[in-house]
């Protein structure tokens, strides 16, 4: 037999005290075990461990790699150990470990932040915990990190004692707690530090079992089990636990049950949960228990109230109450383990309460019946018994629903449907109202329809209702008019609104889009209509995109196009936008249309027809060009409409025929009003079409305002300018008539207007001409078109303008067409170019369409400053202010 060296001289020793007589248990004299560390590193079981090691860098600065030893435990445990042996006496080293997965990735490390000292005889313990470096995401707080354990020693003798030191860390930086305990010995500690004094562990009565970890185990006698307990400021746990060796000549302590182990943690128990007396209640999932080291829980469920869990030993068992509590109060507790030592308590806070539903007081609703468009508004007063917070839950089986507001104890909801209903569909209204216990009361409205059916195969626009706006959600085909409610806002969101009769039944009539009440607004729609029978209609049931009758409001940022019935139709109907009052008498209806565009409507792109005061701005209308179907008009102001035209593209607005007798012409911008047209026909008024463009028309700007039986010209001005248009036509394609501007007014202002074009030229054509105006007697004025300007010392001013009038104000040609022009100052002068770069000159020709002379004055001193303007042997002045 060969003995190994310790042993060896184990029995020389007993030999030797043999030889003087004396005999002892234990040798006072052993071999002490070679110097270094050793290692043991127990890896969290979350993750999956394949290889551990060790990186030494010794005192000389040299390194090496250690590759660990694991040894499996049969309780659960996976621990890895290396001895570090020294290079030079008592040493330090530096230390740090790294676990690795199955493909090598480090999956857990750690580095002991102080080097490790050697002994020179026997070895200290280093026990290390590797941890990823990122921690569990989604959790509100996490177990302690504990780094590592040391010890001058891994195997103490009886009696002797070993300081043991711990290193941990707090992810939320809180203060943290040490428990430690032995399963033999006696310790005296300072949180993380404690000296522990060695001895066995004691044996147990015969039947006496233990929680797993520290279960006594005759073949772990010599082995003292150490665990280090840290809390977070929460309650967070996490255990290390691990052997040390008690004796003298004896090799290293066993590595079971040394794991280091996070205990589960619960989440906050939160707001109490309302539950009614006899009703379920369900775990929810925000009580969940988390793990972070994905270890199996086991659940044991209890309630302080009286009740049964379908099952207690389920993460979410489902509770009933059987009674309800005093002050409702009710805590479920459900004691959680984790099956290494680890637990908690997850607690969820219920209210039980026998059932107690809001009292309705009183109920109300704006009518019991409803048209298309018509709002009808529904409010609730309602008392809780408990005086507990309610909610209001609105819902319908048809139409849209508004925002509900309130103060907590009443509610008020708007209810509409824009066009139409199923047949038999009654609209209903149901009201939920829950208290904070869940207790609930229910009541239903229901408003009788007199609006109109839906067709075969057509529903309703599915919109969404909101304070003062209807959102269309989906494209919509409709057999009849969508009906804006009063005041509010039609938003259809880019999407697109078509008329059709497929199905119906009948032809379509009436407008696509319009107001139910005096005030709407409409905007980001595109309406349109397909497969129409050319069939004529008047009146209301004339076929109009966007109308809006007797009301005010706002058409901006639409899109109407194709609204026609075929190719063929001559009907006069298929207008784009109409916007009319009917008062007679009152203020004007003002009305803002901007921005849209208008494109293959049937008869006119804008209709503004009334008392309307009209803003119509930056809007593009096309007529698609010359046809001979009908006569278009891109814009139609009539009998009292009033406002400003402006920064419009009006084009393609031309009719073409073969038999004088259908002779007619389109035009851009037309103006008609006057008795001429009817028994009490407004004139339009106070109107400024300026800066528009328009291209392609037979006639770009028709004012055609008459009165009587043989059309006569307006016996008063009526305030009307048409200034700095843009008018063209490439050739002649009306072969009775067309004109830039065709004017039958009284002294409307037309001056500073771009013509071009062949198809406006006089020259060329007998029937085109520039600037048509009727004009009243022979004799001729000048007038001043612009108004008295305020000019600065030797500075060009704006543009001065000088016109042939008749003596009622009206465009004429002077007998010779020019103006001779003089100032009061001598030292002021006239000239031709916007900057007074040319010669001063004294005579401006007015020989053009317009029959007017444009200059610029330039004045040598200040003060007020008379012009003369003369021709035809008639002068007239005007006075300018020059500082």
């Amino acid at each position: 037999m060969t003995l190994k060296p310790a042993r060896a001289l184990h029995l020389v020793g007993l030999l030797l005290l043999t030889t003087f007589g004396c005999v002892e248990e234990e040798p006072a004299v052993t071999a002490p075990l070679a110097g270094g560390a050793r290692l043991v590193v127990a890896p969290p079981r979350s993750s999956a461990v394949a290889a551990v090691t060790a990186s030494v860098t010794h005192a000389s600065g040299a390194t090496e790699s250690k590759a660990l030893t694991s040894a499996t435990d049969p309780d659960g445990g996976i621990a890895w150990t290396a001895v570090v042996k020294p290079e030079s006496p008592e040493e330090q080293i530096q230390l740090s470990v790294a676990a690795e997965d199955s493909a090598k990735e480090v999956v857990a490390s750690v580095k002991s932040d102080a080097g490790v000292k050697l002994p020179l005889y026997g070895e200290s313990l280093v026990v290390l915990v590797p941890l990823p470096e990122s921690v569990a995401p989604g959790l509100a707080n996490h177990a302690p990190r504990i780094h590592e354990v040391r010890a001058q020693s891994a195997i103490v003798a009886p009696g002797e004692s070993v300081t043991l030191s711990a290193q941990a860390s707090d992810e939320e930086e809180g203060e943290l707690d040490y428990e430690w305990t032995a399963s033999g010995g006696l310790l005296g500690c300072a949180k993380a530090t404690c000296e522990w004094t060695a001895a066995r562990t004691p044996v147990p009565d015969a039947g006496t079992e233990g929680d797993a970890g520290t279960d006594y185990d005759p073949t772990l006698k010599d082995d003292v089990l150490i665990s280090l307990r840290v809390t977070d400021a929460q309650g967070a746990v996490s255990t290390l636990q691990f052997h040390m060796g008690v004796g003298t000549v004896r090799g290293p302590a066993s590595l079971r049950k040394t794991w280091f182990n996070r205990a589960p943690v619960a989440s906050v128990a939160g707001e109490q949960q309302q539950v009614m007396l006899g009703s379920t209640f369900q775990v929810p999932t925000t009580a969940a228990v988390t793990d972070e080291d994905g270890d199996v829980l086991t659940y044991s469920w209890s309630a302080m109230c009286q009740g049964d869990f379908d099952n207690a030993t389920l993460a979410r068992p489902v509770f009933t109450p059987k009674e309800a509590p005093t002050g409702c109060g009710c805590e479920l507790k459900g004691a959680v383990k984790d099956g290494f030592g680890g637990s908690t308590e997850q607690v969820v806070n219920l209210c039980v309460r026998a059932e107690a539903p809001p009292v309705l007081e009183t109920t109300s609703q704006s009518a019991t019946s409803a048209l298309a468009g018509e709002r009808v508004t529904f409010t609730v007063d309602v008392t809780d018994p408990r005086g507990e917070a309610m909610t209001f839950a609105w819902t319908s089986n048809v139409g849209a629903l508004g925002t509900p507001v309130g103060n907590g104890a009443t509610s008020t909801v708007d209810w509409t449907e824009l066009s139409c209903l199923s047949a038999d569909v009654t609209p209903t209204v149901d009201l939920v109202v829950t208290n904070a216990s869940g207790a609930s009361t229910r009541h239903s409205f229901s408003v009788t329809w007199t609006g109109r059916r839906c067709g075969p195969g057509e529903t309703a626009c599915a919109i969404t209702l909101s304070p003062g706006q209807v959102t269309l959600r989906e494209d919509c085909v409709v057999q009849s008019a969508v009906f804006i409610p009063d005041g509010f806002t039609f938003d259809g969101a880019g999407h697109t609104v078509t008329a059709s009769e497929d199905g119906a039944g009948d032809h379509y009539k009436g407008a696509v889009l319009r107001n139910r009440g005096t005030v709407a607004n409409v905007r980001f729609v595109t309406v349109t209509a397909r497969n129409l029978s050319d069939v004529c209609d008047a009146g209301v049931d004339r076929l109009r995109g966007i109308l809006l009758e007797d009301a005010s409001g706002t058409i901006e940022n639409t899109v109407v196009e194709d609204l026609n019935q075929g190719t063929i139709s001559g009907c006069q109907e298929g207008f784009a936008i109409d916007v009319r009052s009917s008062a007679v008498g009152g203020a004007p209806v003002p009305v803002v249309i901007r921005g849209n565009r208008l494109t293959g409507y049937q008869k006119v792109g804008v209709v503004v027809q009334g008392r309307v005061a009209v803003t119509l701005e930056d809007n593009t209308l096309d007529g698609l060009g010359p046809t001979s179907r009908i006569s278009r008009t891109g814009i139609q102001l009539a009998y009292g409409a009033s406002g400003q035209v402006v920064g419009n593209e009006v084009q393609g607005n031309a009719f073409l025929f073969e038999d004088l007798r259908s002779a007619d012409y389109g035009s851009g911008i037309l103006v008609v009003g006057g008795s001429s047209y009817g028994v009490g026909r407004e004139l339009c008024h106070d109107l400024l079409i300026q800066d528009n463009e328009l291209v392609g028309n037979d006639v770009g700007v028709n004012l055609i305002q008459a009165e009587g039986s043989d059309y006569d010209p307006p016996a008063a001005p009526q305030n009307i300018q048409v200034l700095g248009n843009e008018l063209s036509k490439e050739d002649l394609t009306n072969q009775v008539y067309q004109a830039a501007i065709s004017d039958n007014g009284t002294a409307n202002l037309i001056s500073r207007n771009r013509i071009s074009g062949d198809g406006y030229n006089g020259e060329l054509y007998e029937t085109a001409i520039g600037v048509d105006v009727v004009t009243q007697g022979e004799d001729r004025q000048v007038g001043f078109a612009t108004p008295a300007r305020t000019v600065d010392v030797d500075t060009c001013s704006d543009a001065l303008v000088v016109q042939g009038w008749d003596l009622v104000g009206n465009l004429a040609s002077l007998s010779v067409p020019e103006v001779a022009l003089a100032a009061s100052d001598p030292g002021a002068t006239f000239h031709l170019l916007p900057d007074c770069s040319d010669a001063p000159v004294a005579v401006v020709s007015l020989k053009n369409p317009q029959r007017e002379g444009i200059f610029y004055l330039r004045a040598a001193a200040a003060g007020p400053l008379t012009l003369t303007a003369t021709g035809d042997g008639a002068s007239k002045t005007q006075e300018q202010t020059v500082r």
